[in-house]
Order: C-alpha cells, then sequence, then structure tokens
C-alpha cells in the first residue's frame, strides 16, 4: 500500500496494523554540547486484528537540515527487521504476518533534533531547560508512538542527562544514579515509572536545575513542587493551595488516580499543561502573586478528566477542557462562595459570545474540524463549562455530582465519548437528555432573547414578553428566573417561568411596584439577554 493511503495518525489505520501500545520504555540522552538527542524505545504491543504483515507508528522523520528524527534500527523480539521513514511515519515491515492477539516488543533506536514537541531552550534566568510538551499530538516530534488519546499505555522515562540536572517525568522515581564521565560530560540517570495508562499527549519529561518542595500528602498522595533555583523564594508560594485542591476533587470525583502530584514550573507553549502526574505551568504563571489557584485547579481535575478518562477522539475534547473548566469553577464556589463562582461564569460568558461570532456554526462536538489547535476554544472550554452548569440544574445538584462520580468510576484509565457521558447521567439522574445534549453539545449557538417589561399597578402585575431572536433554528426550552427587587437594598424576590416558543408573554403578580426586573439573577441560563422596562 502506498504512503497515501496511510491515516495521519497510526491509531486510525483500521485496515492495516491495529496493534495497541501496552508500555513504552523511552530512554533519551540529553546534551548540553547541542540539541540532539540519542533514544531507545521499547514498545510493549498487543495486536488487535488478524494477520498484519506491517506496523505503523508516528514519528516525524529528520530532514536535510537534521531537525526531526533518523532511525538507525527496529527490532522485534530482538530480531532486525525492515522499516522505512517516510514524513510523519515510521513503517515496520515484518518478516511474517503475527495474527491476533499476539504480544511483541518492538525496539527502536534513533537520534536527532526535535523540531517540536521536547522544547530544549533558555529559561528566564538564562538557563537551559529541557520540557516534553506533546500537546495535542507533537510527540511524534520526539518519541516513536502512537499518537492519538484514544491510545492509552502505561511508561517509563529513562533520562542520562548532564549531572546539574534534576528531572521530572510521569510517575514515580525509580532510579536516580550518576555515571560520571559518560560520552565526555559527567552525566546521570534518572528513571521514572508510572504504572497507570495514559495517552501519548501527556507522557513527557522535564529537565533544568530545580528546587523541590515535599508538601504534606493527601489521602497518601505525594503533593510535589518543581521551580526554578533561582525562583524558590516565591515561586513555591503560588503552588500552596494544591492540597485544598486535591481535596476537594477527590470528595466530588473520586480516588486520585496516579501516584503522585507534582507542580512544575517550565518552558512549554500553555500556561499549564496537564501531564499525567506533572503538570507544567509556564514560567509566566508562576511569579509568586499566588494569582493562580483557578489554574491549578483546571490542572489537577485533568488528573481525572482527560488523563485517567480520556476522550475517544479530539472532537470530545470537552470532556477534557470543559469539565476542567467547570470543576475549577465548582472548587471555587466551594472555597469563595456562590457570588464567586457566578462571576466567572458571567465574565465566561463574553468568550462564548465573542467566539459565537466568530464561528457561528460551531458546536461544542465539531466532527468538521481538522485542525487539531483549533479544539482549544471557547466551545470547548467556557460554553462546556456552561453547559455543565445547566445540566446541574437540569438534573439536580445531588444526581449531577453522582454522575460525575459515576462517570469517573465506569471509565477511569479508559476511554469515552459524548454519548457515554449522556448515557451516564441518563442513568444517574432517571432523566432522558436526548433533546440537551442535541441542543447544547451536537447544535451551534445559544439563546439570544428580548424583552420588555411593564409594571401595572392595577393588580400589581408585571408583564413582559420575550422573544427567541437567535439566528439558529433552535427553540429553547428555557426555565428562566424573573429576579425582582422593590427597593434598594431588598433581597431579590424570585420567580420563574417557562419560555419554549419563538415569543411568549408573560404576567406575574407582585407585592409593589418593582425598582428593578432581570432576567436570570442567579446566573443558570447561558443566554444573551436584552430586557428593558418599556
Amino acid at each position: 500500500m502506498s504512503i497515501g493511503s496511510y491515516a495521519s495518525t497510526a491509531q486510525e489505520l483500521n485496515s492495516l496494523n491495529r496493534i495497541d501500545a501496552l508500555h513504552y520504555t523511552f530512554e533519551i540522552e540529553i546534551s548540553d554540547f547541542n540539541n540532539q538527542i540519542s533514544g531507545k524505545t521499547d514498545l510493549l504491543f498487543k495486536v488487535k486484528k488478524t494477520s498484519i504483515d506491517s506496523i505503523l507508528l508516528d514519528f516525524i522523520q529528520s530532514d536535510t537540515e537534521g531537525v526531526g528524527m533518523a532511525v538507525a534500527a527496529v527490532k522485534l523480539n530482538n530480531q532486525p527487521v525492515n522499516f522505512r521513514q517516510v514524513e510523519e511515519h515510521l513503517i515496520i515491515i515484518l518478516d511474517k504476518p503475527l495474527e491476533k492477539e499476539y504480544l511483541g516488543t518492538l525496539h527502536i533506536s534513533y537520534k536527532g533534533i526535535p523540531g517540536d514537541g521536547l522544547i530544549i531552550s533558555k529559561n528566564e534566568y538564562g538557563e537551559r531547560t529541557f520540557f516534553g510538551d506533546n500537546w495535542p499530538n507533537r510527540a511524534r516530534n520526539w518519541i516513536p508512538v502512537i499518537d492519538h488519546p484514544s491510545d492509552k499505555a502505561t511508561c517509563e522515562f529513562k533520562i542520562i542527562a548532564p549531572e546539574q540536572y534534576k528531572v521530572i517525568a510521569n510517575g514515580l522515581l525509580r532510579e536516580e544514579s550518576s555515571l560520571g564521565l559518560y560520552h565526555n560530560e559527567e552525566k546521570k540517570i534518572t528513571h521514572w515509572v508510572n504504572d497507570q495508562p495514559i495517552s501519548t499527549k501527556v507522557m513527557v519529561f522535564g529537565a533544568a536545575r530545580f528546587a523541590v518542595l515535599y508538601d504534606q500528602p493527601v489521602q497518601n498522595i505525594p503533593i510535589q513542587h518543581w521551580v526554578y533555583a533561582d525562583n524558590r523564594n516565591v515561586s513555591f508560594e503560588d503552588f500552596k493551595p494544591t492540597a485544598n485542591i486535591l481535596h476537594f476533587m477527590t470528595l466530588m470525583i473520586g480516588k486520585y488516580p496516579f501516584q503522585k502530584l507534582a507542580n512544575v514550573e517550565s518552558k512549554t507553549k500553555y500556561g499549564g499543561m496537564e501531564n499525567a502526574s506533572n503538570i507544567f505551568y509556564n514560567e509566566r504563571v508562576v511569579d509568586g502573586n499566588r494569582n493562580i489557584e483557578s489554574l491549578i485547579a483546571h490542572e489537577v481535575a485533568h488528573q481525572w478528566f482527560g488523563n485517567a478518562v480520556s476522550e475517544k477522539n479530539w472532537e470530545h475534547i470537552w470532556l477534557s477542557e470543559g469539565f476542567s473548566t467547570y470543576l475549577s469553577h465548582m472548587y471555587i464556589e466551594h472555597t469563595y462562595g456562590i457570588d464567586s463562582m457566578r462571576n466567572m461564569l458571567e465574565n465566561d460568558k463574553n468568550r462564548i459570545f465573542s467566539y459565537y461570532r466568530k464561528s457561528p456554526d460551531s458546536p461544542i462536538v465539531n466532527t468538521s474540524e481538522t485542525n487539531l489547535f483549533q479544539h482549544l476554544n471557547a466551545n470547548s472550554y467556557q460554553k462546556a463549562s456552561w453547559v455543565l452548569h445547566m445540566l446541574r440544574q437540569k438534573v439536580g445538584d445531588k444526581a449531577f455530582k453522582a454522575g460525575i462520580k459515576a462517570f469517573y468510576t465506569k471509565y477511569c484509565h479508559n476511554i469515552a465519548d459524548s454519548e457515554d457521558f449522556k448515557e451516564t447521567m441518563e442513568l444517574t439522574s432517571g432523566i432522558q437528555l436526548d433533546q440537551f445534549f442535541n441542543t447544547w453539545i451536537y447544535s451551534a449557538g445559544h439563546p439570544i432573547i428580548e424583552g420588555e417589561w411593564k409594571y401595572s399597578g392595577f393588580g400589581k402585575k408585571l408583564k413582559f414578553e420575550l422573544a427567541q431572536i437567535q439566528e439558529n433554528k433552535i427553540i429553547y426550552h428555557l426555565p428562566i428566573e424573573v429576579g425582582v427587587i422593590y427597593d434598594e437594598g431588598d433581597d431579590l424576590e424570585i420567580f420563574k417561568v417557562s419560555l419554549n416558543d419563538r415569543v411568549e408573554s408573560f404576567e406575574i403578580k407582585l407585592k409593589a411596584q418593582p425598582l428593578k426586573v432581570n432576567l436570570d439573577p442567579l446566573t443558570k441560563i447561558l443566554m444573551e439577554t436584552h430586557f428593558v422596562n418599556k
């Protein structure tokens, strides 16, 4: 078969290899002499399809300037096999077909300069650093993998680095030993082992001149903070909320799914990256001002949703980003009160509405978007968070929290999609949710409500008309609360109406003339409103 017939990732090659990656062992040597890395990867795999004659991995080949990876040798169960590199793939040609359920180990030796994925740079203090930064499918730039969130495996990193570096990676530390003079540098080996299956997007290591603080464990989970040594006097302060966040998340969702929780100051693409058991935070946000509590909560929540429960495909990324956004809001609600959470939800509306004006036809689950980076948008984060907030109102607080726990328990260390979550919430709540998901998850847009109100002293009646003026053809079914304030300093009086048509009129009996009338005063529905006194 020609390379033109190969799909964009090895996981998508349903008709070709169908192997399941079970465990990766990455041995990588880094140097201060240059940006070239030397790598050895052992991949334990199982054949999922009968009679395969080739295996394909995601791995970007070296270009004419030496950027990319050049494979030197491939072995299957210690026996050399033929291979070729074509653009972003390593194609391994088998001597004889392998049958379904066959277990084997590939050994791949290579070297090269990573064009991406492993960021070799200098930090804000001018010191050299190395940080893995794989999201979404950039691991292929420096390690040979099945680079898709649905193919999860356990992993370990053996990093051979100059002696002055401390090395962090997924899992627990197995070994840290000096090697003495090794390839003309004083080097040591650091070995981390991760026993839980994770996607390649969160398989990383980091190497820098770190200072490390070992915090008090929460429910026997070690908490560590890794910051630049030059920054230790202030940076440790930023991570102080971690223990409270971890405690809240375990109560809210379930047992923490990994062997440690490490916060790591880093030099990477995003403000925070949820790498499994070692979260990387860009050095720009670790400044000692203790203003990243919500960000920490977001990244810690990812350890459950995104890392332990992973999306089956990229279009379901809201199960990662939307969940982490809303769970961080719930942490703020728990810690600082409901008003703080409502302020965050109101702020999120601005980003949602702005994104809608640029991409009015984009739903949360967008199967037509092929640029993976474009999935990082206000739909996947803020709108999806808002959908969870509205789902909480629809099924009730108790059923919602039970559903989150049930979803995590069922799909922990596995993969799921939007339908899996819907079915779990239906079972937990006893409420049929097809219409809700079709409206909010699979369709674009949101309600835009216009209305005018007037008070009639005769009968003390509040009369108003509401019109849905959104451009999409959806007629939303909205349980809207109407908030009335009679005098400054008065408590809010709440009335409930149901808007189920394009235009409807309502009449509410009040106890006096209102000073203010607002729609959705307690921030429960994602909608734009224009509601004025006539």
